[in-house]
């Protein structure tokens, strides 16, 4: 046991080994294991230097942690809206929203479908802010043939859960600049300042700032099996989510999310559907699902519009819209009160638009070929009946 642990503090054996695969198959030249997707997120916002007052342009549709770290730096997360086709961040808006306070945009590979990274590279030389990738869903996509993860200064995995690659509850951030990497580990990874710098940035004694991001070894040797599998895991879930597709199509109120050209999708966490109810008799999406369940369909209302016991989309949700931040220690009591920054819904009307209307379903990674066409037919089956003229309707 005393060995397992000194093996993980300082980030030899099956630590090593996992950190040098990723990041080789990521294009990064290094990566740095953690014990969740949001550790490495706030690694990646103290590293590029967020501090008080700056601010963090990030999508409203995603999940909390994308946002909540910059807040533990001091920053202030300005929301920025999606493209409607494959739900990542609007380029142009991005570029709307920068300001002389911007420090970074953080970009999230949603449900392992790539943003447009070409135009983000471009605006954050322009603007001279740093580039976040959020690749929490993406392990494996790539975009114009160059794996996510490796377009920005740090792209940031969690390899909890579900995801393609788990480790149960762990996460991994990856770079090619060795002063980020330095900044990440000087803030959380006590007995590795010594030996794992690059650039050699800073002399603590092999000490750290106080935070403990280190993962735990049993989840690493967990996440080695599946890394060894991805190729496979993405091959399976890219046919699924393709037979999802064909079944799909043609019905106008079942609209499947697509990603730009030139993408490969990875990871894939969950099948995301933009659902109509102007095509199925104008059935909300609550009565819609509640028809799919009953015919035995693993289908959800998306949780992403939903975050939050009393919100929808993230801009909504108290901890963005309403907490008194001075309240508060740290960085965070440094803020204003989140009311005066929070964002204006009618500068977000794409993903507004889509707060009511999304669905989804698991990647079906333990069915056969044949449940995932049935559960395809079966919301056909609840549409027609829908567009008949049958009234559910909350």
């Amino acid at each position: 046991a005393l060995h397992d642990e000194v093996t993980v503090a300082t980030g030899k054996g099956p630590v090593k080994e996992f950190e040098k695969i990723f990041a080789k198959q990521v294009g990064a030249k290094y990566g740095l294991l953690m014990n969740s997707g949001t550790a490495t997120l706030h690694s990646a916002f103290f590293a590029v230097g967020v501090g008080p007052g700056d601010e963090v342009i990030v999508p409203t549709y995603t999940f909390y942690a994308s946002a909540a770290p910059i807040l533990q730096c001091g920053g202030i997360p300005v929301f920025c809206d999606i493209d409607e086709q494959p739900l990542t961040a609007d380029p142009d808006d991005v570029e709307r929203r920068i300001t002389p306070k911007t420090k970074a945009i953080c970009v999230v590979h949603v449900w392992g479908n790539p943003a447009r990274m070409e135009r983000f590279v471009e605006i954050a030389r322009k603007h001279h802010v740093a580039l976040i990738e959020d690749c929490s869903h993406a392990h494996g996509a790539t975009y114009q043939g160059k794996p996510v993860g490796s377009w920005g200064d740090v792209g940031c995995f969690s390899l909890q859960g579900l995801k393609a690659v788990s480790g149960g509850e762990m996460g991994i951030a990856t770079t090619s600049d060795p002063k980020l990497l330095d900044k990440m580990l000087l803030l959380g990874h006590f007995a590795r300042t010594a030996a794992d710098q690059k650039a050699n940035s800073f002399d603590v004694d092999n000490l750290c700032l106080g935070v403990k991001y280190r993962p735990h070894l049993y989840g690493v040797l967990l996440a080695l099996g599946s890394l060894d599998r991805l190729p496979e895991l993405n091959l399976l879930r890219r046919k699924n989510w393709a037979i999802l597709c064909e079944e799909l199509k043609g019905c106008a109120a079942l609209r499947p999310i697509e990603s730009y050209d030139g993408v490969e999708r990875g990871g894939l966490l969950e099948f995301i559907v933009d659902y109509d109810p102007q095509h199925a008799g104008g059935w909300n999406r609550g009565a819609f699902v509640r028809a799919a369940q009953a015919e035995g369909v693993p289908v959800e209302p998306d949780r992403y519009t939903r975050v939050g016991a009393n919100a929808r989309l993230l801009h909504e949700a108290a901890l963005f819209s309403k907490l008194d931040y001075s309240q508060l220690g740290g960085h965070i009591g440094t803020r204003r009160p989140a009311a005066e920054t929070a964002a204006d819904p009618a500068t977000l009307p794409v993903a507004c638009k889509l707060a009511d209307r999304l669905l989804t379903l698991p990647p079906f990674t333990k069915v056969s070929e044949s449940f995932v066409r049935q559960c395809a037919r079966a919301m056909r089956k609840v549409v027609d009946v829908a567009a008949s003229g049958v009234d559910l309707r909350e």
